[in-house]
C-alpha cells in the first residue's frame, strides 16, 4: 500500500461515531481512575494485625500437617502393596 496524493481515505458516519464513542469511553475511564486514585490516597493505610498473621500461619501449619499425614498414609499403603507383591512372588 502506497500513500500518496492520489490515495483516498474515506470515513463514513458509522466509523466517525465509533471513534467518538471509543475515545469518550477511554476519557471516562481515565477520569474515573484518577478519581479512584485520589480517593485511595485519602484512605488510611491498611494495617496487617498480628491476629491476621497468626491465623494465616496456623492455616499453613495445619495444611502442612494434613499433607504430611496423607504422605504417611500413602507410604504405608505402598509398603503393604510391596509386601503383598513380595509374598505372591515367593509362593
Amino acid at each position: 500500500m502506497k500513500i500518496g496524493e492520489s490515495t483516498e481515505f474515506r470515513l463514513d458516519l458509522k466509523t466517525i461515531i465509533s471513534i467518538i464513542v471509543i475515545t469518550s469511553s477511554f476519557v471516562g475511564m481515565y477520569y474515573t481512575l484518577q478519581d479512584d486514585i485520589s480517593e485511595a490516597k485519602t484512605l488510611p493505610e491498611a494495617v496487617i494485625d498480628r491476629i491476621e498473621y497468626d491465623l494465616k500461619q496456623d492455616w499453613h501449619t495445619d495444611h502442612i500437617q494434613r499433607l504430611e499425614d496423607e504422605v504417611k498414609e500413602l507410604r504405608d499403603w505402598c509398603r503393604e502393596i510391596d509386601a503383598e507383591m513380595y509374598n505372591k512372588k515367593n509362593k
